[in-house]
């Protein structure tokens, strides 16, 4: 028997494949499948630092099939992707669908003060709203992967 969904939150930027990636681990780990749900309208990350308005079912849709592929690199999956377009805020609709949830997750673009996306409005209202667990993917991770980050150990916790 398969656990609730993992519910993750996509807008086109690289925090949602991140985000995606670790709600697809998340359910391989728990044996469940991946609610993925874009909406629209509104404002679709191309990357951290530009947008394009999403203003059809059609443009959600292949934002939504864009970051799929980028996230699982193209490949078949044996986690079972369910997938949703929807016309509605994005705060509210995670938040909906993550009753039934063991877990929801979502990217952040939020790099500090003076650079607010949106997404950080639809992160905020999933933390004050959402009953199920949340899991913030920070904009880091969809940046960096483990051979750009370098650990600068002393030398004598190195010879231990």
């Amino acid at each position: 028997m398969l656990a609730q969904p993992i519910v993750v939150g996509i807008d086109g930027g690289p925090a949602s494949v991140a985000a995606l990636q670790v709600a697809i681990r998340e359910a391989e780990l728990r044996h469940s499948e991946v609610h993925a749900i874009i909406c629209w309208p509104a404002d679709a990350r191309n990357d951290d630092s530009s947008s394009t308005r999403c203003d059809s079912h059609e443009r959600a849709t292949q934002i939504l099939e864009h970051v799929i592929g980028e996230a699982t690199h193209h490949k078949a999956d044996h986690v079972t992707i369910v997938r949703e377009v929807s016309q509605s805020y994005a705060g509210p609709t995670l938040v909906a669908a993550a009753r039934s949830a063991d877990l929801l997750v979502v990217g952040s673009t939020d790099r500090g003060p003076g650079t607010r996306h949106s997404t950080h409005h639809t992160v905020e209202h999933c933390l004050r709203y959402a009953v199920a667990p949340i899991l913030v993917v920070p904009w880091t991770l969809a940046v960096l992967d483990e051979r750009d980050i370098e650990m600068d150990l002393p030398q004598a916790a190195v010879a231990r």
